[in-house]
């Protein structure tokens, strides 16, 4: 299936078929998160779309990186905006174990170039830089295979996205009460689905009537099963280490249950040989 076949299927809300967004791609050892390498390994093990990073350099390119600082992947002190593209690509990356590794930063263009016609492209992170990325996108004729996400109270973003018919959103959300701002901005731009996050079961966002809500609007919910650290809780507690450690049904098949068409994970391959024997 190719990413126009994906497209279809996210866009298609009669398709009750879970998606998998695979989380900075698939990476370990020293294959690096936020890389070409990452996400086409995802593909690989099974991904239906890829979530990536991405943030402005001080030359003004656009890199693939998440964290706020640069201390985790490169162990010195700043921000991604203090350093230029150039410089960033001089840089050691640090592995998962702590280990400098041959992988090097990558440019979103390096990105668009490697996945190019592949799959659709989730763009987090980079609410402050869109009109960068899309200049991007549309240069390499990609923005039918981008989708950009943004918190739904971002009121810059939103302006941006209302302005911008010809690109997808998912927006994500912790309260309910910006509900019927999602079905605003569905109205005039498309959004085939929104984002919830959900902590505990008995949040706003993962009740039925939520579900019902969304559905009656033609919006499917996406939802991390992340199990990033302790403090983190995504999914309502149904994380990928539940489903691991117990089985999917331990963990994806309550989000599964609940309604979630897109479940965003750190283990791709995992969760394509559970949803198919799921199915």
């Amino acid at each position: 299936m190719d990413w126009k076949d994906k497209r279809k299927q996210l866009c298609d809300p009669d398709d009750n078929r879970v998606m998998i967004a695979s989380h900075r791609g698939k990476f370990s050892s020293s294959v690096m998160e936020n890389t070409s390498l990452a996400f086409c390994l995802a593909l690989f093990e099974g991904a239906d779309l890829v979530e990536m990073d991405l943030a402005k350099t001080r030359d003004g390119k656009i890199a693939a990186h998440h964290d706020d600082t640069m201390e985790r992947l490169f162990h010195v002190p700043g921000v991604i905006a203090d350093y230029s593209l150039a410089e960033l690509k001089e840089m050691d990356l640090y592995n998962y174990i702590g280990e400098i590794c041959e992988e090097k930063i990558e440019s979103l263009e390096e990105i668009l170039e490697a996945l190019q016609g592949r799959t659709l492209l989730v763009l987090d992170k980079c609410w402050d830089c869109w009109e960068d990325v899309y200049r991007l996108l549309a240069y390499h004729n990609m923005v039918e295979q981008a989708v950009f996400k943004f918190y739904i109270e971002d009121e810059s973003a939103f302006s941006w996205a209302e302005k911008h018919p010809d690109c997808m959103f998912i927006p994500m959300l912790k309260d309910v009460s910006y509900l019927e701002k999602v079905v605003s901005l569905k109205s005039v731009s498309p959004v085939p689905a929104l984002e919830i996050l959900p902590r505990k079961t008995t949040d706003g966002v993962f009740q039925k009537k939520t579900f019902d809500m969304l559905k009656s609007h033609q919006i499917k919910v996406w939802c991390n099963s992340l199990s990033l650290a302790r403090r983190l809780v995504y999914g309502a507690g149904y994380d990928d280490l539940k489903s691991l450690r117990y089985g999917g049904e331990a963990g994806w098949k309550h989000l599964i249950d609940r309604g979630v068409g897109i479940i965003q994970t750190d283990w791709p391959y995992e969760l394509k040989q559970y949803l198919l024997k799921y199915e």
